[in-house]
């Protein structure tokens, strides 16, 4: 007849030595999701958008006015004592509605009403 043998510590000592099926990932790495990486670029984008808007003049350019511009060659009078927007406006642009000239004063002088002090130096609208 024949004889077996049965060794009891060979089941374990065989499977300490071998490679887990997956690795190991550590459990400090981050990973970053399909959503995540759309996510980040989205907020990388929105900030080099905005800082070159506000690198390019972007308060004025926002607003869709620029008060300082063509400033410098217009046209500037002095309001004298008792005179008015309405005889500036018929002054200086004789052929329009003095309404609208005193609009485009208004809006050039940043003036919230058509009263104006004398000695007042205004920035008359170019015709």
């Amino acid at each position: 007849m024949s004889t077996m043998t049965v060794s009891t510590g060979l089941g374990r000592a065989a499977y300490r030595g071998a490679a887990p099926a997956t690795p190991r990932v550590p459990a400090s790495s981050t990973h970053l999701t399909r959503r995540g990486r759309l996510l980040l670029t989205l907020l990388v984008l929105t900030l080099l958008v905005v800082g070159a808007v506000l690198l390019s003049g972007g308060a004025t350019a926002l607003a869709g006015t620029d008060h300082a511009t063509g400033t410098a060659t217009a046209q500037r009078v002095t309001v004298r004592p008792g005179e008015t927007l309405w005889q500036i406006a018929e002054r200086v642009a004789p052929g329009t509605d003095p309404r609208e000239t005193i609009a485009r004063i208004l809006d050039l002088n940043d003036l919230q009403t058509a009263q104006v002090q004398a000695g007042t130096a205004l920035v008359l609208p170019r015709t």
